[in-house]
Formats: structure tokens, sequence, C-alpha cells
């Protein structure tokens, strides 16, 4: 089974044309994906048609091998590990590097293409990472406060012992 993404890759254009055009200079583009409790599924894009399948293809030009967390980094993040791509690791890069360079808004996209439910989840997964953050930033400000509270009473012993 697959799903057409022609009226998709339509809307992406009218969003940023500049992206669509130098996607379409890697054409053809056959390329597995495989995200650890999901299943496999595939992608092709060519000048005529761009397909999301239910299948692998037999004879791809490279596949990417994730983990759920690694996936939802990679949409987060933009950025997929090197270890992760197997094939022409070439093609690859250049092609999610565009992709990674666009200001397109993809939780609109999830939304729009495949419901409210989701582009919910997704907004879920998003928030939770940046809660995680802020509590990671805390803890880093709080650990510098305390460096720079230590270096200021080394600076005022340091004081005492010189004119005292």
């Amino acid at each position: 089974m697959s799903i057409c993404l022609n009226k998709l890759f339509k809307e992406i254009n009218s969003l940023s044309p500049v992206l669509i055009k130098k996607i379409e200079d890697l054409y053809p583009i056959n390329f597995n994906v495989e995200i650890s409790t999901l299943p496999n599924f595939s992608l092709t894009l060519s000048s005529d048609y761009q397909k999301l399948n239910f299948f692998r293809h037999e004879d791809p030009q490279f596949s990417l091998r994730l983990d759920i967390f690694e996936a939802l980094n990679a949409l987060k993040n933009k950025q997929i590990p090197t270890k992760s791509i197997l094939g022409d690791t070439e093609t690859a890069l250049v092609f999610f590097g565009v992709i990674a360079n666009s200001s397109i808004d993809i939780e609109l996209l999830v939304y729009k293409y495949f419901g409210d439910i989701p582009a919910l989840i997704l907004r879920k997964m998003f928030i939770q990472s940046q809660e995680k953050e802020s509590t990671n930033n805390n803890q880093i400000n709080q650990l510098l406060k305390s460096f720079r509270d230590i270096s200021i009473r080394l600076d005022r012993i340091e004081q005492a012992l010189l004119n005292g």
C-alpha cells in the first residue's frame, strides 16, 4: 500500500520553493525508514510522483535505522546520527541537510495531513523534551552559580591573606 504525497509536496513548494528545488536536484530518491517500534516504511521521490510506501524497497539508495528516541530527537533537533544511515550516506546527508535547513512547520503539516491526534502526540513529545531541557538548564545554572560563589570566596580569602 502507498500514499501519494504529491499534494503535500505542492504545499511544501508553496511554503518553500527553494526547498523543493534542492530536493528535486537529488531525484530520484528511494529509501527505507526503520524505527524500532513502528512498521518499516519507505519513501519514493521522483519528478513524477512522491509516495510513502508501507513496504521496504528491495534496492534503496539508503536506509535510515533509528530507535523511537532517536527518531523523536531527529524531528525536534533536525539532526540524524550518521551511524543510523546505511547505504549512500552522502545522498542521505544532503537530503536530510536540505530538510533540516528549511523553515517548514512540521507540526502544522502533521496536523493537516495526518490529523489532530498525531499532531497532539508530536506536540506533547516536543513539550516534554523542552521541559527536560529546561530542568537541565536550571541545574547547570545552579552549578555555575555555586562555582561563582566559590570563586568569590576564594578571591576574598586571597585578599585577606595578602593584606594580613
